[in-house]
């Protein structure tokens, strides 16, 4: 796993659906920049969508075309704030390969160079690490007794993936010792 001391982003996505080859897009986007266990920076941003959000896929978020139409902001606007913010430190994320195809997806659209920042799996480390019957953030975050204020929200999720982070660290450390 990771050095305390290391500079890390932790990052989550919300989406209009699953596969970014299809056209489904980013409408959230949090990302936590963390260091020695304190969160030194933060950025989240809505962003604005052409796509119509369906209902189901709105139950699962909460985020609705009335908000973004509000507070969503251009990808244009986004994502090259989005590459500075993170810039070369390593992401940590719950899945983090589907958050990273969406985001390059985004940058490449954008003629923007994609990510390629080395990347901290925590279910691939709660995989390795714990039994349990299921490995989705909810189930990991509940195994370790991590509240979970407001699930799938990128915000709320970039929070509990952190905190599993530091729980899978700490697990790790343990299996070693």
């Amino acid at each position: 796993m990771s050095d305390s001391q290391q500079v890390l982003v932790v990052l989550d996505v919300e989406t209009t659906g699953l596969r970014p080859e299809e056209g489904h897009e980013i409408i959230e986007v949090a990302v936590q920049k963390i260091q020695d266990r304190q969160v030194i920076g933060e950025f989240v941003s809505l962003v604005a969508t052409n796509r119509i959000i369906d209902a189901e896929t709105e139950k699962v978020h909460g985020i609705t075309n009335a908000l973004l139409a509000v507070e969503g902001k251009p990808a244009s606007e986004v994502f090259p704030k989005l590459i500075e913010f993170i810039g070369t430190a390593p992401i940590v994320g719950h899945n983090v390969g589907f958050d990273m195809a969406f985001i390059n997806s985004h940058l490449k659209r954008l003629d923007l160079p994609i990510l390629d920042n080395p990347l901290l799996d925590t279910i691939a480390q709660a995989k390795r690490l714990l039994l349990i019957p299921s490995y989705s953030l909810e189930k990991v975050a509940a195994y370790f007794k991590i509240p979970q204020p407001q699930a799938h929200r990128a915000k709320a999720d970039v929070e509990t993936t952190r905190e599993v982070f530091w729980k899978l660290v700490e697990r790790a450390k343990q299996q070693k010792a």
